[in-house]
């Protein structure tokens, strides 16, 4: 582990307040600084929608000067501002509190330099191969990282992806030969090495690095460890290295959740899956795997047609929804969303909800501000958290309330009604009254057991039938 070093003081602070530029343009730069400043304090930073999959700001003009927003902490007001004249002669970059007025960070070279948000409303600093992390009042630490390497992405809890170059001894198709490729190193949010020696890093978004990359989803991530044999094919203008070695998942605190090794892994809708051979599993966040038939997107043979007919009345998913697998609470949220907008489109909304610690999807947030669903006691909403047939009940009641008001209890109650939550059975039988939500069979419930993304999409279109 490497250890940070000492705080620099003050002095160096003002010292490096213009790493990498000339002295003579040191004030200048600093004078625009506080102008752009002033500039977003009038007029705060506006989104550019020109690509709605991308969270982006529109720049701004100044003394032929393009200056570009980006936020870093958004309950801070801070800010990274890049400025590129129009002779591209000075580039610089620093970030500032937006709200005080001031510069956080030196201004340094943009061409090589970069800032990301770490844990605990610091920033992590990256110039010419150094980095140093910054808190908002402008205090500055040394830090090293790993092999000499450099930083490809932080995500919001401050974990950190570096890569290093390494050279190895590759097979070809006609012998051998030395090949440098990169592998990878993982950080805790401490500058701690979680792991070492990553050959391949599975990202979700592509290898779309970034300030606001997500390293891990669902709370783990899919690497691959401990290669002793590289393949890189003769030829072609892109070869690929192929690795001898596996992928495995590990969580936050650097633990292996799971013995299992992987051919293959994806993450889709939420979901991660692994293969071994031409065989897929669904992983929890605990690393427990459950054999997935490889038509799980296909809708069930007596569900297709009813699926069919609710996606054309506007209640779905996504292009790739895995109808078989159990439903996770946000996506139960985007339906119920759904199924307001069919029955009652203006419908009088409340301000949304508070965003929850995991959670700020304003679908979420709308159905929360409707009483409609609520979080968890630790502000959680754990939004990839499968739902219960129980916990599917209590919300369709809720939905239904707000959509067309109380409900009358059926009696007769279900052979395994001890199983059912006490706090869950007005809810079940109201569903069973009003025939959105039945039970399984034999006369029986089963609370506890999953309710798949089709049983869902099902029981919205019920609802919607009810208008």
């Amino acid at each position: 582990m490497k250890k940070r070093m000492v705080l620099l003081s003050a002095l160096v602070l003002c010292g490096c307040m213009l790493i990498g530029a000339g002295a003579a343009d040191a004030a200048s730069q600093t004078q625009l600084t506080h102008q752009a400043i002033t500039h977003f304090q009038q007029s705060p930073p506006e989104k550019d929608t020109s690509y709605p999959e991308h969270t982006a700001w529109k720049s701004w003009q100044i003394d032929s000067c393009e200056v570009l927003p980006c936020r870093l902490i958004e309950e801070k007001d801070i800010w990274k501002l890049i400025f590129t004249p129009s002779d591209y002669s000075s580039r610089w970059v620093c970030a500032v509190d937006l709200s005080a007025g001031t510069i956080v960070t030196p201004l340094f070279d943009g061409l090589d330099g970069q800032i990301w948000k770490c844990a605990d409303d610091q920033l992590l600093l990256e110039h010419s191969d150094t980095y140093q992390l910054c808190d908002l009042n402008g205090s500055l630490t040394d830090i090293s990282i790993p092999h000499a390497g450099h930083v490809l992405a932080v995500d919001d809890q401050g974990y950190v992806l570096c890569q290093y170059p390494v050279t190895r001894t590759v097979r070809t198709d006609s012998g051998t030969m030395p090949y440098t490729f990169h592998q990878y190193t993982l950080l805790g949010p401490d500058f701690t090495v979680l792991q070492d020696g990553i050959d391949q890093y599975y990202n979700v978004g592509q290898y779309d690095y970034s300030c606001d990359s997500e390293l891990f989803y669902n709370g783990l991530v899919a690497v691959r460890v401990g290669a002793t044999d590289w393949y890189l094919p003769d030829g072609g203008p892109w070869p690929r290295l192929y690795f001898n070695s596996k992928y495995m998942f590990i969580d936050r605190s650097g633990k292996t959740v799971s013995s299992s090794r992987y051919d293959e892994v994806s993450h889709e809708n939420d979901r991660w899956f692994g293969c071994h051979g031409t065989t897929e599993y669904l992983l929890d966040s605990n690393g427990n795997e459950r054999e997935q038939a490889n038509y799980c997107y296909v809708p069930s043979t007596w569900a297709e047609n009813i699926v069919e007919q609710a996606e054309k009345d506007g209640l779905r998913l996504s292009y790739h929804t895995p109808y078989r697998l159990n439903i996770h609470r946000d996506e139960f949220c985007k339906l119920a969303w759904q199924t307001i907008q069919t029955v009652n489109p203006n419908i009088n909304l409340p301000e949304l909800a508070q965003p929850f610690s995991d959670c700020d999807e304003d679908v979420v947030r709308q159905i929360a501000a409707l009483g409609i669903v609520t979080g968890y006691e630790d502000g959680t909403f754990r939004p990839t958290r499968e739902l219960s047939r129980q916990e599917a009940a209590v919300i369709l009641q809720r939905l239904y309330t707000v959509l067309y008001g109380n409900i009358e209890v059926s009696p007769t109650l279900y052979a395994d009604n001890g199983s059912i939550g006490v706090w869950a059975k007005d809810s079940v039988y109201a569903m069973r009254q009003t025939g959105i939500m039945q039970g399984v069979g034999a006369n029986r419930f089963d609370p506890k057991n999953g309710y798949t993304c089709e049983q869902s999409i099902i029981t919205m279109l019920r609802m919607t039938q009810k208008a």
